[in-house]
């Protein structure tokens, strides 16, 4: 099977995935936002940024550092399953002591006991079985797809069952532990690879990861600092509204388009020696990431109220105004993560770090500047600031694997147009008198299927002679013949 099918069949099998685990996950907050308060979410987010910037301070880059060797031993998955360990227990005793000051810090007495039970997730996510770095390393992602079902699965069931019974901040993270607990167990369930204590190979493992640590730590600061400056300036409260409209705008791409891409970095990573199949890959990449991302965005940014009420319930509407600039956060979102994949697979990890110093600088800034007036300015300013930021990293990829950003555009001519016809079409629609529920349902569907439809029609006479093209019809009959 070449490369290109691999990807195509482990994306279509992710993104099958995704779509039930997010779709529970859709399911789980329509009933925690009608059960839990803005207080609750405000806790929960306090409690996800703490522990997303303890975890990033000893999260070493082992499978991405795995995926990138060409060739990988025994030694190298030990080596990689132990430093996780230590590194993460340690982190984990420096939390129960650090949770006290951080509560204080933020107002947030709960915060303390939270952040201690949630923390232990660190050292039990460690614990997983390396082997399932060998599986995406060889895009076999069908054995995590059964274990993230069962993963999902129970922790769904454990997260309303509490929310039913008292509803807390608890209810979401007693369900963080279960997964956690599911997929390390199942994890050597599904590969038969039995990790050894070692750490024979830390320096060369160490030396990968050290720059690609610090960016993280600086990537962290660059996509939370919104969230911060929120809960100083305007309370818990309000921290919960912003940060919980910010999840409903990234659902669509933590569900199904990230996980989608995961296959390309190993596909990227096998062609970074050969140029002229690299550019030709990021290219493509690009083009099909773009043209997915371009209608869902247009509708998050049409209609903000009617997707928060579907959502969250009408007990959220004083947030919808917030998911019409997330919305370029969202679009933006999904594309820095595939750039930045692009040139991690080219081991460029240093030049990806001082930019996010320099762009995380530029960030803090402006928002600093500009944007403590209210909310809704915050959200703006944040939006096309993550536009700026992914640009100027575009502009970089172009620059260091000459994928030629005018084939680009060029490819990218028919989700633009498709999305426009869709748009234009939806608009003149006048569903006032009508449920909101089945106003979101028929907008949605004649939405995405005229803007797919559309672009399929246009791609078809505008790109059937580039081998883009070409590229996707032979995967889909090679597929179909399989």
């Amino acid at each position: 099977m070449t490369t290109s099918l691999k990807v195509l069949k482990s994306a279509g099998l992710l993104l099958g995935m995704q779509l039930v685990q997010r779709g529970l996950g859709i399911t789980s907050t329509l009933i925690l936002a009608r059960l839990l308060l803005p207080e609750h979410f405000g806790v929960v987010a306090l409690v996800v940024i703490a522990l997303q910037f303890f975890e990033l301070l000893v999260e070493i880059g082992n499978q991405q550092y795995i995926i990138q060797k060409t060739e990988v031993t025994e030694a190298d998955l030990n080596t990689a399953w132990t430093m996780n360990i230590v590194i993460k227990s340690t982190m984990f005793v420096l939390i129960l002591f650090l949770a006290p000051f951080l509560a204080d810090f933020f107002e947030t007495p709960e915060l303390t006991t939270a952040l201690a039970v949630a923390a232990i997730t660190l050292p039990l996510r460690a614990l997983k079985s390396p082997g399932m770095m060998l599986l995406a390393r060889e895009i076999n992602y069908r054995p995590i797809f059964w274990l993230s079902l069962w993963q999902k699965g129970l922790s769904f069931i454990v997260v309303v069952a509490w929310a039913f019974a008292s509803p807390s901040h608890w209810a979401i993270i007693s369900g963080t532990l279960v997964s956690g607990l599911v997929f390390t167990i199942g994890s050597y369930r599904v590969h038969n690879f039995r990790p050894h204590w070692t750490l024979v190979h830390f320096r060369q493992q160490w030396q990968f990861s050290q720059w690609l640590l610090l960016r993280r730590i600086v990537g962290f600061t660059r996509s939370q600092i919104d969230n911060l400056m929120v809960s100083r300036l305007f309370g818990t409260a309000q921290l919960g509204g912003y940060n919980l409209v910010r999840e409903v705008s990234l659902l669509p791409a933590l569900s199904a388009i990230i996980p989608m891409s995961q296959p390309l970095l190993a596909a990227i990573s096998e062609s970074k020696v050969d140029r002229q199949a690299l550019a030709y890959r990021i290219r493509l990449s690009l083009a099909l990431m773009i043209t997915v991302l371009t209608p869902i965005t247009a509708f998050i940014m049409l209609y903000p109220e009617l997707i928060i009420r579907v959502l969250l319930g009408p007990g959220w509407s004083e947030f919808s105004p917030l998911l019409e600039p997330f919305g370029l956060f969202f679009f933006t979102f999904c594309l820095f993560a595939l750039v930045s994949d692009a040139i991690i697979a080219q081991g460029k990890v240093k030049l990806l770090f001082w930019f996010d110093v320099v762009s995380t600088a530029t960030i803090i800034a402006i928002l600093w500047l500009t944007a403590t007036g209210g909310l809704e300015i915050m959200a703006w300013v944040r939006g096309w600031l993550a536009v700026a930021t992914t640009i100027a990293l575009l502009l970089i990829l172009e620059q260091q694997t000459a994928f030629s950003l005018i084939k680009l555009l060029f490819l990218c001519i028919p989700t633009l147009a498709g999305t426009s016809l869709a748009v234009v079409m939806i608009q003149s629609l006048d569903l006032s008198g009508s449920h909101y529920l089945v106003q979101f349902l028929l907008l949605g569907t004649l939405h995405v299927t005229t803007a797919a439809v559309s672009t399929g029609i246009i791609g078809l006479f505008l790109l059937k002679r580039t081998e883009e093209w070409g590229q996707l019809r032979y995967l889909v009959n090679q597929a179909r013949g399989r």
